[in-house]
């Protein structure tokens, strides 16, 4: 079922707040169509709505090679909060709860799915899951790859600094370590080091994980130019507490 990309006005994304805010019946869908709802967005992208995506990677990649294709604006894409409004609502089934408990197939919070501020704008599924693939390509499975969740640690880890958000040599990197060959991440990765940790010179928890990685990147930048090296070449500087990482299957 193929249909033009549309944005949702101020009453329809209060609409789906209100869902959003009581999902005791299924996602309000007929609001896409409905003129009285939408607004029509510049260019015309055409998008399949029947699709399913298993991860917000998968998302990601039908938004920026099959849906925004060509010369398209970045920042004019970014900047247009109904529009993801419209395309989250479009693509709920992919986006809710996943895995077990009371909370399966349930959305997650509005912020994933409505632009609530910009300091939250990261955790924008949908936005974030096109921008991160057409910025980085299949480097930005390691964040967006998880089966359990639309929105798992990693991928909070990975686009809540701005300092790494577009760095386009530290996702290869990132990758390069912690994902596995089938595309999950390894063990660990998201652990944070406690005070306890810190304390005991023979902890390793949480060492050379996706926490840390970013304050390495920022040590290297005072003496070299990463931007302009290649993942491998990146690797080969990297202390001791990485090793494990990286000789990990």
């Amino acid at each position: 079922m193929t249909n033009q990309v549309r944005a949702l006005s101020d009453v329809g994304i209060a609409k789906l707040a209100a869902w959003i805010d009581n999902p005791i019946s299924a996602a309000p869908k007929e609001l896409l169509t409905d003129d009285t709802f939408t607004d029509v967005v510049d260019g015309e992208y055409p998008i399949d709505l029947s699709r399913r995506f298993s991860t917000s990677f998968e998302l990601g990649e039908y938004l920026a090679n099959q849906v925004f294709v060509g010369r398209v604006d970045r920042f004019s894409l970014l900047s247009n909060h109904g529009m993801w409004a419209w395309i989250s609502l479009a693509f709920m089934e992919s986006l809710v709860s996943k895995g077990r408990g009371t909370g399966i197939g349930k959305p997650l919070a509005k912020p994933h799915y409505i632009m609530q501020s910009p300091r939250l704008a990261y955790r924008l599924v949908a936005r974030t899951a096109w921008d991160l693939v057409s910025l980085h390509g299949t480097a930005a499975k390691v964040a967006l790859g998880s089966l359990r969740s639309p929105w798992g640690e990693m991928a909070e880890q990975m686009t809540s600094r701005q300092e790494i958000y577009a760095h386009r040599s530290f996702w290869p990197v990132a990758n390069s370590l912690y994902a596995m060959p089938d595309g999950s991440i390894k063990k660990g990765v998201t652990s944070q080091r406690q005070k306890k940790d810190r304390c005991d010179p023979k902890s390793k928890a949480g060492l050379g994980g996706i926490r840390r990685l970013p304050f390495t990147f920022k040590q290297f930048e005072r003496t070299y130019n990463l931007r302009q090296m290649d993942s491998d070449e990146i690797a080969t500087l990297l202390p001791t507490e990485y090793v494990k990482w990286r000789e990990g299957n």
